[in-house]
């Protein structure tokens, strides 16, 4: 059986990843985490999660069987698939 929350990797002390942690607890959407440990391995994680060699953004969610890489691309994803709560204003 496979768990279908999507999964956040991050980086514990990047205001990135805390970005991205604060969105997913105001939508209240059960989400697993992951946090890379190793100085700059992040890197290499992020390229082979995206597929993109040339991505090296952090953080990555996995999200409907798509990573999605960087902060704000993330926070859209989230707003486009779970509208409520709104981050935004009208």
């Amino acid at each position: 059986m496979s768990d279908t929350r999507p999964l956040l990797w991050h980086i514990s002390l990047s205001h990135y990843s805390e970005k991205v942690r604060w969105a997913l607890d105001h939508k209240r959407i059960p989400h697993r985490r992951r946090a890379v440990i190793v100085p700059g391995a992040h890197m290499v994680a992020a390229a082979w999660l995206t597929r993109d060699p040339g991505n090296f953004t952090f953080p990555v969610i996995e999200l409907d069987g798509e990573a999605i890489a960087d902060s704000t691309a993330i926070i859209a994803a989230l707003e486009e698939r779970f509208p409520e709560p709104a981050l935004y204003p009208p």
